[in-house]
């Protein structure tokens, strides 16, 4: 596979106005405003934030049981590091994982881009 490496537009080419097929005339502005109010978010049900002292969100607990069948799929793409954090059931199964964002920052971001895809696929959804 080549890749590009000095890539380089036309000098003589005027970018200067939108093409026709970029004409957001016929747009609605704010037509998704109503399905994502707080924040642009949707809720994620089985997921919870935790907080640093500025309100910052630092980490994250996913409910095993909830997204199982997204954690097996999870598994099967990356190799976990070993620092992960589990709470495990008093039968000894992991029923919930914790991702700290410093360390394990892509595998949230997989995680996250699935369940957004998920509710986005079905908006009725409960993700």
């Amino acid at each position: 596979m080549n890749k590009v490496t000095n890539f380089q537009p036309d000098a003589e080419k005027d970018d200067s106005e939108m093409l026709d097929e970029y004409d957001f005339s016929q747009g609605v502005r704010g037509k998704y405003v109503q399905r994502y109010p707080k924040n642009n978010l949707p809720a994620l049900p089985g997921i919870q934030f935790f907080t640093d002292s500025q309100h910052r969100k630092t980490a994250v607990l996913i409910d095993l049981k909830k997204h199982w069948e997204l954690w097996a799929d999870l598994l099967e793409k990356y190799e976990l590091p070993p620092s992960l954090q589990f709470l495990n059931g008093e039968d000894g199964k992991k029923t919930a994982v914790l991702l700290d964002f410093k360390n394990n920052l892509e595998i949230w971001e997989y995680i996250y881009d699935r369940l957004i895809a998920e509710s986005n696929f079905n908006p009725q959804s409960k993700i």
